[in-house]
């Protein structure tokens, strides 16, 4: 009887985690596929989770997604470069505290221009609060001060 000797390669960092030996390799593939609570199952689900997540354009954000340190630490610079200093943080607790995003911040041209707009089609100031991230008071207060 013939028997092949095998191993199975993380393709995220590309080493090796297991090596093994079978007469029949397609067998054995199923079963690593199906292998439900060994070290060798779990990791391999994670792999084929993640090769079909990603191949789907899901840009996943866990550690496992990644190809070692440098690449994760380019990322995380990557997304604080995008949401500014502070700026994730000062967002997370204004929603936690049931508050708009943009509450207390400045108000750009675009925005009033956005508002009067809105206002012109016919749109409700809970709506406008809605689409520009402000709360009612300051839709109605802004308003006021600016002719529609």
């Amino acid at each position: 009887m013939s028997f092949v000797i095998y191993a199975i390669a993380d393709p995220r960092c590309r080493k090796v985690f297991y090596i093994g030996h079978t007469s029949r390799l397609d067998l054995r593939i199923e079963q690593h596929l199906e292998a439900g609570e060994t070290i060798c199952g779990l990791r391999v689900q994670e792999i084929v989770w993640i090769d079909l997540l990603s191949g789907r354009g899901a840009a996943l954000t866990n550690n496992q997604a990644f190809d070692g340190y440098s690449a994760r630490a380019g990322e995380k610079r990557r997304l604080r470069g995008e949401l500014g200093a502070g700026t994730r943080m000062e967002q997370l607790a204004a929603i936690a505290n049931g508050r708009p995003v943009r509450e207390g911040r400045r108000w750009s041209r675009k925005e009033d221009q956005m508002m009067r707009r809105l206002k012109r089609e016919g749109k409700s100031d809970y709506e406008i609060a809605d689409q520009l991230s402000r709360s009612v008071g300051a839709i109605e207060a802004r308003l006021t001060q600016k002719s529609v």
